[in-house]
């Protein structure tokens, strides 16, 4: 298994669920999936406007609660204090997905799509802050739990790099979907591209990472920094 670890990857700890991991059970795989169904059901099920933090606790609840229930007993491959090094990988997620979006943005153009408003950016500032604190923990989980069972069903027929991109790519395309609500069916062509495409720093860093943690404060700058000038009242 050494030799088929990617080579930035921490090798100290692995994804959950493989190298014959005894918590992968039907079991397990439907407590996941039943949190994870929640969380992506939330968006399109609970009116958008006016319960914006409810929805976040929903999505972050249900998601963690499974992940919860099922590595109770170890969490350290799902979430571990940062150290320096990852305030540096950090850094770096940050700058990756910047510059992701910007070549997003000029593929989107380039394809003639248009560029949709995120309606989640308004409203009260306080709200919005506190509604991306608790949300954006279920949005690396609903990312991770496909991830992960995916990985774990493939890796001993396709090998473990190859599943593990079949998993960030299947998550990433859930994640896309996930935002239909907040965008629109028409918009999937252009979330396919500015948020699946150029959010796949955050999956790829949990590989590295094992750490969700590290991920989660990526999105959360990133999210923050495209939102100043709604939180400074210039637009």
């Amino acid at each position: 298994m050494g030799n088929d670890f990617f080579r930035l990857e921490n090798k100290d700890y692995d994804l959950p669920f493989l190298n014959n991991d005894p918590r992968f059970t039907t079991k397990n795989v439907i407590i996941l999936l039943i949190g994870f169904l929640i969380s992506c059901s939330a968006p399109f099920l609970i009116p958008f406007t006016g319960t914006m933090v409810i929805k976040a606790i929903i999505i972050t609840g249900a998601s963690l609660t499974a992940v919860l229930i099922v590595f109770k007993d170890n969490m350290s491959n799902i979430f571990r204090m940062i150290t320096l090094r990852d305030i540096l990988l950090v850094i770096i997620g940050v700058v990756l997905m910047i510059v992701l979006s910007i070549i997003s943005s000029y593929i989107v153009h380039a394809l003639g799509l248009h560029m949709f408003s995120d309606k989640a950016v308004s409203g009260d500032r306080i709200l919005f802050l506190i509604r991306l604190a608790i949300q954006l923990i279920g949005e690396e989980l609903i990312k991770f739990i496909p991830l992960v069972i995916i990985s774990a069903y493939l890796y001993k027929s396709v090998g473990r790099k190859t599943a593990i991109i079949i998993g960030v790519i299947v998550a990433q395309l859930m994640f896309s979907i996930f935002h239909i609500p907040a965008y629109g069916i028409n918009a999937l062509p252009t979330l396919l591209i500015s948020i699946g495409f150029a959010s796949v720093v955050l999956p790829l860093m949990y590989v590295k990472t094992k750490n969700i943690v590290v991920c989660y404060l990526i999105h959360i700058i990133f999210d923050i920094f495209g939102a100043l000038p709604f939180l400074f009242g210039i637009t």
